[in-house]
């Protein structure tokens, strides 16, 4: 009996075995088959060079064997590449995944994978991290591929040491850049934080410290992106404000009565436009750095270096939606609101009677619009090592602002505040964001889904800008700005964090991008700037300015030997500087640029051409009407005048241009540069072979040790 249960235990042993040995193989087989599916290496849209950075410091390649960054022990250089159809299955780790190099004389390097997985929010696409492997030194290009569960990848082209020489591609290789149409996740986030209540704080503290003052105001509070969360006019506040920069009335918006409450909402935007979690700007801030000069009142000195912005984010503008009401303002009287060191919105006062610029910033005054402005945000107050009066540009410390304590009167409860809610804008909390995270070029950042995916021009020609073009073109200035010394951001050596855009011959937008928390003005700003570069280097820029009743100036530039017939190649550095009251720029007691108003009817509000070219659409945006800010459908949105462009050329036809903005303005022009890559226009044509008056034009400046 022994010996039979003996058997039947023997054999219930075996086939329980085989029970387990049969369900180890099906959970192989099953494994296997969700890793049949062949890992695809990344590379750029036009070539099989890889999409990688060094891991620490983001820098593209050529890479060296030992690291700059002494980051590890062994300060061996470690790479970032990106992969699609790869995720690892349960259980397995990074090494599981194997890697090699194969270089010119066709010796095989093993490379350490110590990393594998999905970049955030985008899991069509892995990242993977790989050690260089000792003995590699000044190689030149090597191809490298990844082999996980038996199952190898395409190879990809670096550079070790340099780039160039190495084995040639695989037969049949071609370009791996990824799906130009990655699904967008749902996007459920907000433009911002800010709800009801901390809506109806920050108003209650606004006008409880308006009533201490005895100075009755309008409140506007908006969130991170310009929706209006709340507008409370105050009894006896003024219902209009009058526009007065100090140029002569009636010329220009000189002299114009609007609304407070669109004056209070855009001083409101402006705030919450400029800030971010490296840098928070105020309307002072903005006067500060759009004047005749920088700083302002020093004479001979160059314009501010956003010098035209306060015509950017209009209520007229296909890009930026909403816009503000007068566009970007530089009026005191506004913050911006943070939470947590994060941005979320602005706050705008307005109640003087007078929507103006401090022209005169060396007299430290404190306007009461500005005190009210700094009690509003009690409790939800910049961190004050990003503050503008922190950062300084080209050695000049930004305003921020004049008050350096917040009056702090007890609030009056919401419901008993003297005066009402504007019903056109009732309180409400923060709103959907118009941007939903994604990656381009393997840097993350966000798009609006109205400008992406990226398309192709639809003027198609033999030289026409293709989807593939433009997400080139997008992904190589994603990544400079990636490794670009950020010039307004703290802390020191933070990356840029700028919008891109990409435009057609015809000012169509083909794309725009924007990294991850890039001040949001530069959203409307960037196409401004692509569009501008893309117009004035047209055949028939004087004639389309003809047509939209601005003849004089190009009388004016033909007088100054600049034709707008396409003979030469715009950025709006060179077009720009030729939009100044002084020409050269900055130096007193000179005519005015051909494209400007000179003295003394100029002011921020009549600045020249800029204006001219919106000013009926935006009365008429005012007044209700849906009309885009120009009558030429090539620049929608209007023109921009300070530096961040390049025209785009193929085969020595322009075919579009690129826009950057977000940033200092000779960083906007590297990343400009960077994604210009192959695309430039030829030297010869360039606007600074033009000469004006025995001046030659910019074209690009680029900043000193510029990368990280």
């Amino acid at each position: 009996m022994r010996k039979y249960q003996s058997i039947f235990t023997r054999l219930f042993f075996i086939c329980c075995l085989f029970a387990l040995l049969l369900a180890g193989v099906s959970k192989r087989a099953e494994r296997a088959k969700a890793q049949s599916t062949r890992p695809v290496l990344i590379s750029e849209a036009t070539s099989t060079r890889a999409v990688a950075f060094e891991s620490v410091t983001q820098k593209r390649e050529p890479f060296t064997l030992t690291s700059s960054v002494p980051f590890s022990d062994d300060s061996r250089t470690r790479i970032n590449l990106f992969a699609m159809n790869l995720s690892l299955q349960p259980g397995d780790s990074a090494s599981d995944v194997m890697a090699e190099a194969e270089d010119g004389a066709h010796k095989i390097y093993p490379l350490k994978v110590e990393y594998v997985g999905p970049v955030p929010d985008q899991k069509w696409v892995a990242s993977i991290i790989i050690r260089l492997n000792d003995d590699m030194g000044d190689l030149g290009d090597v191809l490298v591929k990844i082999t996980y569960r038996g199952v190898s990848s395409n190879r990809v082209r670096v550079g070790i040491g340099h780039t160039g020489d190495g084995p040639e591609d695989d037969a049949g290789a071609a370009p791996t850049p990824g799906s130009l149409q990655p699904i967008l996740p749902p996007n459920n986030a907000t433009a911002g934080t800010l709800t009801t209540g901390e809506v109806q704080t920050v108003i209650a503290q606004a006008v409880s410290a308006a009533a201490s003052l005895g100075k009755p105001v309008t409140v506007a509070v908006v969130d991170k992106e310009g929706n209006v969360l709340g507008v409370f006019k105050m009894t006896g506040a003024p219902s209009t404000t009058l526009i007065s920069g100090g140029g002569t009335s009636g010329r220009g918006l000189e002299g114009l009565s609007v609304p407070s409450s669109l004056a209070a909402i855009s001083k409101a935007g402006t705030a919450a436009f400029f800030s971010t979690t490296g840098n928070a700007f105020t309307t002072r801030t903005a006067g500060f750095i759009v004047q005749e000069h920088f700083p302002p009142r020093v004479d001979n000195q160059p314009g501010g270096p956003l010098y035209g912005v306060q015509f950017s984010s209009l209520p007229c503008s296909d890009i930026k939606k909403p816009g503000l009401p007068l566009g970007l303002s530089a009026d005191p009287g506004s913050m911006p609101i943070y939470k947590g060191g994060v941005a979320v919105g602005g706050v705008g006062i307005e109640g003087d009677g007078i929507y103006g610029v401090d022209k005169d910033p060396t007299d430290f005054d404190q306007p009461f619009e500005e005190v009210i402005a700094v009690s509003a945000v009690r409790g939800f107050e910049t961190p004050s090592t990003i503050r503008g009066d922190n950062i300084l540009v080209n050695g000049i410390r930004l305003a921020f602002v004049n008050v350096n304590q917040a009056i702090a009167p007890a609030t009056i409860a919401f419901g008993s505040l003297p005066g009402a809610v504007d019903t056109s804008f009732p309180i409400r909390g923060a709103q959907p964001s118009a941007f939903t995270p994604t990656v381009v070029g393997g840097i993350s950042g966000e798009v609006d889904a109205r400008f992406f995916p990226f398309i192709a021009s639809p003027t198609v020609s033999a030289n026409s800008l293709t989807a593939s073009d433009v997400n080139t073109i997008i992904s190589h200035a994603a990544q400079q700005a990636n490794i670009t010394r950020a010039a307004i951001r703290q802390p020191l050596g933070s990356n840029a964090r700028v919008s891109i855009t990409v435009v057609d011959a015809d000012g169509v937008v083909l794309g725009i991008f924007r990294l991850a928390d890039a001040p949001v003005f530069g959203f409307d700003v960037s196409a401004q700037k692509a569009r501008t570069a893309a117009f004035y280097s047209r055949a028939n820029t004087g004639t389309l300015l003809r047509g939209a009743g601005q003849g004089s100036y190009v009388d004016r530039a033909a007088a100054d030997g600049v034709g707008l017939n396409g003979a030469f190649a715009f950025s709006d550095r060179g077009g720009g500087f030729l939009h100044r009251p002084f020409f050269p720029d900055g130096i007193n007691n000179t005519a005015p640029g051909p494209f400007s108003t000179g003295f003394p009817e100029w002011s921020i509000f009549n600045v020249g051409l800029q204006l001219d070219l919106v000013k009926t659409n935006l009365l008429a945006t005012l007044g209700g009407a849906s009309v885009p800010c120009t009558s030429i459908p090539n620049i929608p949105n209007g023109i921009q005048i300070f530096a961040g462009s390049v025209p785009l050329f193929k085969n020595g036809t322009l075919v579009g241009a690129i826009g950057i903005s977000g940033d200092g303005i000779d960083q906007d022009d590297l990343i400009a540069s960077a994604g210009a890559q192959g695309y430039a226009p030829p030297v010869e044509i360039r606007c600074d072979q033009l000469f004006v008056r025995g001046v030659r034009l910019p074209f690009v400046k680029f900043p000193r040790s510029p990368n990280l």
